[in-house]
């Protein structure tokens, strides 16, 4: 008898577990997202844009669009043009001033090692202000990318996005922001920070990436 109540104890504890996994997965907009489903009723409306308790958009109104073109310097020389973009890129837009991209740092650069092993998938991050009306704080106490990736210890290769003019064209809601973008310039993805999403965060979003790419 005994036995029989552990059995069951342990049974509904693991239940209570996956529903608590499930219930974050749809309440919370931290997973990858690869297309623009009904929000669940828990989501928030701000300015027309449903997010969950934290702020964070469940939808992204460019996925399954072209990615619009822009032109940006990188912060260690030369430009990056994405009509140059022929492979998967994952795409990470998010600034020195945001506390969430800051906490992002070592996953980033973790994601970065590992794409660069992977022959298929680029990187390349998109440093911008939170607004145009915002353009002094974007590098908050550090001063400048150079400045915080020499702090920090954190490494990814960055185009700037000086006057947010680029932030508006992607129509994002929200740093951190992964867009994966394929060959052709099709935003097939989106999700925010790694930081938030458990174990193995950068493997999972790899695993994410990979069953895209063997999709589409």
């Amino acid at each position: 008898m005994l036995i029989r109540i552990i059995a069951i104890a342990i049974s509904l504890f693991i239940l209570n577990g996956c529903m608590n996994e499930k219930e974050e997965r749809v309440d919370k907009a931290t997973g990858f997202i690869t297309s623009n489903i009904t929000p669940p009723d828990s989501a928030e409306i701000d300015e027309g844009v449903a997010r969950d308790s934290y702020g964070r958009p469940y939808h992204y109104a460019l996925l399954g669009k072209p990615l619009p073109k822009f032109e940006a310097a990188m912060h260690s020389g030369g430009n990056f043009n994405s009509d140059e973009i022929d492979t998967w890129t994952v795409i990470n837009i998010w600034g020195v001033w945001c506390g969430d991209c800051r906490r992002d740092g070592p996953y980033a650069t973790k994601l970065v090692k590992k794409l660069e092993q992977i022959d298929d998938i680029s990187f390349v991050a998109l440093h911008t202000p939170a607004s145009k009306t915002r353009i002094d704080e974007a590098f908050g106490s550090y001063g400048s990318i150079e400045n915080f990736f020499e702090v920090t210890g954190y490494s990814y290769p960055t185009a700037i996005d000086h006057d947010a003019s680029i932030r508006d064209k992607l129509s994002i809601e929200w740093t951190p922001t992964y867009l994966l973008v394929d060959p052709n310039g099709i935003v097939r993805g989106f999700r925010s920070e790694l930081a938030v999403s458990g174990k193995k965060p950068v493997e999972r979003f790899i695993k994410d990436i990979r069953k895209v790419i063997k999709d589409s």
